[in-house]
């Protein structure tokens, strides 16, 4: 019973914050080509893309969450996006936890594609059509691979980077949903 207590008064602090993973964007500024997001408190990320050409993902949705982290606070969302047997249910099973994804099957030979998105919304308008991704939609998200994230503070030191393990890190730049699910198959 203790431990429901605490999660319900951490639930309450953060509702009564208004913790929300909408990336302030009147706090950050970004340049014209998104290579550069700089906040007003002096912090700056240094933003290095994998290549020129856009890229496109159109799925179906098996999982869309919000995503809070200081050190990124323009990121906003994973959304994991899937085709053919990775889309099925009844073939496969998913998981998402902390940032990665997880998949299981007992059928040999799966055709199709499964991508764990970490969005970086390139506006308000973006973010908006972002949010209203549910699971099962149909989804086409376009936008730009981001090879990594540097991360440096307020007097200019280099503090790390953010790099991900395998999925797909994207500036969304292009958001339209094709077919909002009523039900989940």
């Amino acid at each position: 019973m203790k431990h429901i207590n605490n999660l319900f008064i951490i639930f309450l602090i953060l509702l009564l914050t208004g913790c929300t993973n909408q990336p302030q964007f009147e706090e950050l500024t970004y340049a014209t080509d998104f290579t550069e997001i700089s906040a007003l408190d002096g912090r700056t990320w240094q933003i290095l893309y994998e290549n020129r050409e856009p890229s496109t993902y159109d799925g179906i949705v098996r999982h869309t969450s919000g995503w809070v982290d200081a050190s990124v606070p323009f990121m906003s969302h994973d959304i994991l996006m899937t085709t053919r047997d990775y889309a099925d249910p009844e073939i496969t099973k998913t998981m998402v936890f902390q940032h990665k994804f997880f998949y299981r099957s007992d059928h040999g030979g799966l055709s199709g594609r499964i991508n764990l998105i970490h969005a970086l919304p390139a506006s308000l308008e973006i973010y908006e059509q972002l949010q209203q991704i549910d699971k099962w939609d149909h989804v086409i998200i376009n936008g730009r691979e981001i090879l990594m994230v540097k991360i440096f503070d307020a007097e200019g030191k280099d503090k790390g980077y953010f790099k991900d393990m395998g999925c797909n890190t994207l500036l969304i730049t292009g958001v339209t949903i094709i077919e909002p699910q009523v039900s989940a198959p």
